[in-house]
């Protein structure tokens, strides 16, 4: 397909998710989705910020959320605190879960020229405190130590209560960092009845062995502690959730904004999406999500789960180092060859622990024979026993209980904001509603050219014109947020902003004062609406005609359906001219 197709991904690629985006895109329906730019591999809009991945389900509230830290930061000392309702269950998550989770859902905004597209059927700081240990720190006393024990790579325990001073004394007194600002946010955390979990990495790991957490606890409803986060966040803080259940998540006291897509920069790859949704969570009262995808789970693929998974029937623990290896490299967690290519986050740390590469080989050519260097493997650091141990702990297990994840819920919800620290007044919490519409991930919109100049018609069918050749640079009265609504406990939720009169009327205004003669079509529409062309379905040619278009040709007047009566009429004179010639 010779189009010039031209495709960005907006959203948070996961801090362990380094891995690029599969080549084939996700279907939808028509040819934008079934489109790569020229290098078969989009390019993610990189965007940092915390995503927590929550199931409900059994009475249980599952938190998965990997945790992130500084890459200048020692480490060693890194603690992480984090108030729950009950005194939860720790496990070990799943990295390659959680990355599968979100590059499947990672919203795509492009667009085409010549021809239709299919349409619908990101800042610093964390959703969790995040402390550096003070050197010297050593024991003390406090609250309640209800649990004190190891889960991966983190020591953990969980404090109840005591006051706000003595919660501080025993995280100080334990090597946790003070912070002036916590006292009265950890008041009111106590005065909910909340615990607290306190992490930190074991002495023996290492930034490698950092893996995801899985905080399962008593409850219904998923919920983010903010308050606490915003002792030190920073200003627009980008916030991610992902629920796993059986219908859409919609925030309960946070509202919700539907994107004013005119606002988006489509020609600049979208690179003012998070501009976007902070405009718009702003008109909303600070406090909101935007929904980037809400649709079934089975978007999600198993690839990284299954390996990981089939390992759990290998006995690790009656294998040499030697054999070890091997059993890594016919399960696909380790691919050697030229380079070496580890298919868990995990398991290079591992290997580096048990199965050191010996001085003067490289890890490429070790790990890919290790049957020609078993001399040289390092028998005191091999210890099968604990490999083994740590191979189900990290790997094994939870690879199993992701897949026991996809299979069991079938729909999938993936809820963003950013937000700041004096925003911070409420925990933000999640609730499934039934019956509502699926939101797509990807967003496609037509480009076209004729005699007036560029033209683009977004999804919903919206036509914008350029203007000098580029994007429109929107003023202060073009809103950002097309709706605002909010959650009610029964039925749908209710709509208290809607500013699409207003949207298209700016555009109309606009098209009018920059076309050169009629303005293509202004018509918002439900946002999300599918835009249709003759013939341009399942990937093959569409003759370019919009179902949101009268005629097949352009809007301007040289070229539209009422100016070929004239020139008809120019032809006509010049055979008249010719016949007048002749007789002459």
């Amino acid at each position: 397909m010779s189009l010039l197709t031209r495709v960005v991904l907006s959203g948070a690629l996961f801090a362990i998710a380094a891995a690029g985006l599969p080549s084939e895109a996700d279907a939808c329906g028509g040819m934008f989705c079934d489109l790569s730019p020229p290098s078969g591999t989009p390019t993610a809009v990189e965007q940092t910020g915390e995503t927590i991945v929550f199931v409900v389900g059994g009475g249980f509230v599952e938190a998965h959320v990997q945790i992130a830290y500084d890459a200048d930061d020692d480490a060693r000392v890194l603690s992480w605190i984090v108030p729950v309702p009950a005194v939860p269950e720790i496990d070990v998550g799943s990295a390659q879960l959680l990355e599968n989770l979100l590059l499947a859902t990672v919203p795509v905004y492009g667009f085409e020229t010549e021809d239709a597209v299919c349409d619908e059927a990101s800042e610093d700081g964390g959703d969790v405190m995040f402390l550096l240990a003070p050197d010297g720190a050593g024991g003390g006393g406090g609250p309640v130590v209800l649990v004190e024990a190891t889960v991966g790579a983190f020591d953990y325990v969980v404090l109840e209560g005591g006051t706000s001073q003595s919660v501080m004394g025993w995280l100080s007194s334990n090597g946790y960092a003070d912070n002036d600002k916590a006292p009265a946010i950890l008041d009111a955390y106590l005065d909910e009845g909340a615990v607290f979990v306190a992490f930190r990495l074991t002495a023996e790991a290492g930034v490698d062995d950092i893996h995801p957490i899985v905080i399962r606890y008593p409850g219904h409803e998923p919920c983010i502690p903010l308050r606490l986060t915003g002792i030190a966040a920073a200003p627009d803080m980008s916030i991610r959730a992902l629920v796993l259940g059986e219908a859409r998540a919609f925030p309960v006291n946070y509202r919700h904004v539907q994107l004013n897509r005119v606002r988006l920069d489509w020609e600049d790859d979208a690179s003012n999406y998070t501009k976007l949704v902070t405009g718009a969570v702003d008109e909303a009262g600070g406090r909101a999500f935007v929904t980037e995808y809400a649709g079934p789970s089975s978007v999600v693929g198993d690839q990284g789960l299954h390996g990981g998974d089939a390992l759990g029937a290998v006995a690790l623990e009656q294998l040499s180092a030697t054999e070890a290896i091997v059993a890594l490299r016919e399960h696909g967690i380790l691919v050697c060859t030229s380079t070496c290519q580890y298919n868990h986050p995990l398991i290079a740390g591992l290997l580096a622990r048990y199965i050191p590469v010996p001085r003067g080989v490289t890890g490429e050519a070790f790990y890919a024979c290790v049957e020609c260097y078993e001399n040289l493997v390092d028998e005191e650091a091999w210890d099968p026993v604990a490999f083994a141990a740590d191979v189900r702990e990290r790997i094994v297990q939870p690879a199993t209980h992701a897949l026991e994840l996809l299979e069991q819920w079938p729909y999938l919800t993936r809820l963003y904001t950013t937000i700041s620290p004096h925003e911070m007044l409420s925990d933000p919490v999640f609730a499934e509603v039934p019956d509502l519409p699926d939101v797509p991930r990807a967003h496609g919109a037509l480009r076209s050219e004729d005699c007036c100049g560029l033209s683009m018609r977004l999804p919903g069918g919206r036509g914008v014109r350029y203007e000098d050749g580029a994007w429109p640079r929107w003023n202060a009265a073009m809103p950002w947020a097309e709706r605002v609504s909010e959650y009610q406990a029964e039925g749908p939720p209710t709509e208290i902003l809607n500013q699409t009169a207003t949207i298209d009327a700016l555009v109309a205004e606009h098209n009018t004062r920059v076309s050169c003669d009629q303005p293509p079509g202004t018509t918002g529409g439900e946002p999300g609406a599918t835009t249709t062309t003759t013939g341009g379905t399942g990937g093959s040619s569409g003759s370019g005609t919009s179902a949101n278009s009268d005629t097949t040709t352009s809007d301007c007047a040289c070229s539209s359906e009422r100016s070929r009566p004239t020139a008809w009429a120019i032809a006509l004179l010049g055979i008249l001219v010719m016949a007048a010639r002749r007789r002459r």
